[in-house]
């Protein structure tokens, strides 16, 4: 078996203890650019997630609609508060563990999360991952639209993705690779590398992680 030399992570429940979205979504309420319904609708989309039900494009025009007409600029102003705030207590110090190691055998790390680019950026920076991708969001004449660059960054689109990635890196083969993943969402991109891992996994992608002899790790959560 051959060594890994590169490793991708996702994002949400698997770095972080939480999901960033879900999260964002109610911060967005916290702070009025959302009403109090959008509660509700956050509850059930994120569900719908965890199922790998998610229907990605009704979600999107619901999680991008508060940035509709705003420029990155007026965005950030928004986001990085959040990232701050919000997304640094999510961080799971035994998952920045794992970075560190990957870092010191000198691995190169990519940051995969289906999450809008919007979020993810801040977020990578942060964990100073230089590599990145996530669900493109659309601008025109320097402002959002509120629309989402196909493909997304979930399912068979996050494979798609990070092979057009790996392209870009003259990297033609998964071998060697290390994907850490919660999410059935995740099942394309983890079938396709020679070393999937199975993190702190939802029920049904447990079960298939089991079933073939993938390994998994459990993270403690503090």
């Amino acid at each position: 078996m051959s060594k890994p030399d590169l490793a991708i992570f996702d994002l949400d429940n698997t770095i972080l203890n939480g999901d960033s979205d879900y999260s964002m979504i109610n911060y967005l309420i916290d702070i009025n650019l959302l009403g109090k319904n959008a509660k509700l609708k956050n509850e059930q989309f994120i569900q719908d997630y965890q199922r790998g039900q998610l229907d990605f494009n009704q979600y999107t025009n619901f999680a991008l609609k508060p940035y509709i007409g705003m420029t990155q600029k007026e965005i950030n102003e928004i986001i990085m508060p959040f990232v701050e705030n919000i997304i640094e207590p999510m961080i799971n110090i035994f998952a920045l563990k794992l970075l560190h190691e990957h870092y010191e055998k000198e691995h190169k790390l990519l940051l995969a999360s289906a999450t809008n680019e919007l979020i993810v950026k801040p977020i990578a920076k942060r964990l100073e991952i230089k590599n990145v991708i996530a669900t493109k969001v659309e601008f025109k004449n320097n402002k959002c639209t509120g629309e989402f660059i196909p493909p997304s960054a979930l399912g068979e689109g996050k494979l798609q993705l990070v092979k057009s990635w790996m392209k870009y890196k003259q990297r033609n083969s998964f071998s060697r690779v290390t994907f850490y993943s919660d999410s059935i969402n995740d099942l394309p991109l983890l079938e396709a590398v020679e070393f999937p891992i199975a993190v702190n996994p939802d029920q049904t992608l447990e079960e298939i992680a089991r079933d073939r002899g993938w390994k998994i790790i459990t993270l403690p959560r503090i």
